[in-house]
């Protein structure tokens, strides 16, 4: 399989493109470039393959105003999102944590697995997965939820009809 590449103009995704398209595309050393085997947005000038697009070019003249290009860091939840990858979604992980500990554990590990598939597909730059997991993992909390509130009804209508059984063996 060929990797696919983006690069951010500005603030727009451009990609997917070849590697041949990607070394002809209007790109500087400092574009920010990314791949599915890469974390993160990188600089050009970083990624081997394009060694040979940037040797003939001589880099920027150093300056006392330099603003190097901000890097994005999303191993923290989201919290640096770049422009170019949406918002992580939601995990529900505390949800299925205590819909399992409090209720309904068979559905809860479910839902804990499926909440540890959506940053996963997330860092691995699948969103629709993401977004997927996301939504498996709400319907099973939700699921969970609605089994215990079920159960504590049967419960206590057990316990009234046994309740109303003792009384009326006692004669009260």
């Amino acid at each position: 399989m060929e990797k696919e590449y983006f690069y951010l103009n500005g603030d727009t995704k451009i990609g997917p493109l070849s590697l041949d398209a990607l070394k002809n595309a209007p790109i500087s050393r400092t574009t920010l470039v990314w791949h599915h085997l890469i974390p993160d947005w990188v600089e050009a000038q970083t990624l081997p393959e394009l060694a040979e697009v940037f040797m003939s070019v001589p880099p920027p003249p150093p300056s006392t105003h330099y603003n190097a290009p901000h890097t994005y860091n999303n191993s923290t939840a989201g919290s640096h999102s770049s422009p170019a990858r949406p918002p992580l979604p939601d995990n529900y992980l505390i949800w299925a944590i205590l819909s399992t500990v409090l209720c309904c554990w068979p559905i809860g590990i479910f839902a804990i697995v499926s909440a540890a598939k959506v940053n996963s597909a997330y860092n691995a730059g699948d969103y629709q997965r993401a977004e997927s997991a996301s939504a498996t993992t709400k319907k099973l909390v939700i699921a969970t939820a609605c089994v215990g509130a079920i159960s504590l009804i049967i419960i206590g209508i057990v316990y009234a009809i046994m309740g109303v059984a003792y009384l009326s063996v006692l004669g009260l």
